[in-house]
């Protein structure tokens, strides 16, 4: 990554990798790394507003931070309700086994509840670091191919529903007969794999 740049929002940095063959440059922007203060939350509140994903980083070693995220991750959603944006909860720092407070089962669960994929990091040992900037360019470049397919059905036909979005329709009726528990683990499985919707 190149070295931070401070913004009127929060450090910025650029990030460069290759995804399936393709160089991509990631802004990321850190919004939530210093203080929240009034005018820096109001600029917070404005980043909200033009992402095309967003990571949401929590300390498994701190319960604090995790509701935090929950917290963040609705404000997020009310922000851009109309819009299919990628979201990844991220626990982050387990390399610090002896002070883990938060399971990686309760951020799958949190992940599935919030409808949001989901990994676990180590920054310092760079530990999954890679792993969730392809996944986070991966879910980008999903949803944007998805807009432009759906947008434009040929001329003249209907719309045709997916066969994978017919047998999630399945698969959600049938699971929603079922209990919710089931419910959960269906979801939660999905939300590890930053490469699929």
């Amino acid at each position: 990554p190149s070295s931070p740049s401070r913004c009127p929002a929060g450090v910025a940095y650029e990030r460069r990798l290759t995804v399936d063959g393709e160089e991509t440059t990631l802004l990321v922007l850190d919004t939530w790394e210093s203080e929240q203060r009034d005018e820096e939350s109001q600029r917070r509140s404005h980043c909200l507003q033009i992402g095309n994903a967003y990571i949401i980083v929590y300390s498994v070693t701190d319960r604090d931070s995790f509701e935090s995220a929950s917290e963040l991750r609705i404000h997020l959603r009310r922000a851009r309700q109309a819009e299919d944006i990628p979201i990844i909860l991220v626990g982050n720092k387990t390399d610090l086994v002896r002070c883990r407070e938060v399971s990686e089962e309760e951020g799958q669960a949190c992940a599935a509840v919030f409808d949001c994929k989901f990994i676990e990091t180590s920054a310092v040992l760079q530990h999954n670091v890679d792993e969730l900037f392809e996944g986070v360019v991966r879910q980008i470049r999903l949803r944007q191919g998805g807009k432009k397919s759906h947008l434009h059905p040929p001329p003249g036909q209907k719309h045709k529903e997916s066969l994978a979005s017919r047998a999630r329709h399945f698969l959600d009726r049938l699971v929603t007969r079922n209990s919710s528990k089931v419910a959960l683990k269906v979801r939660s499985k999905s939300c590890h794999d930053l490469s699929v919707l």
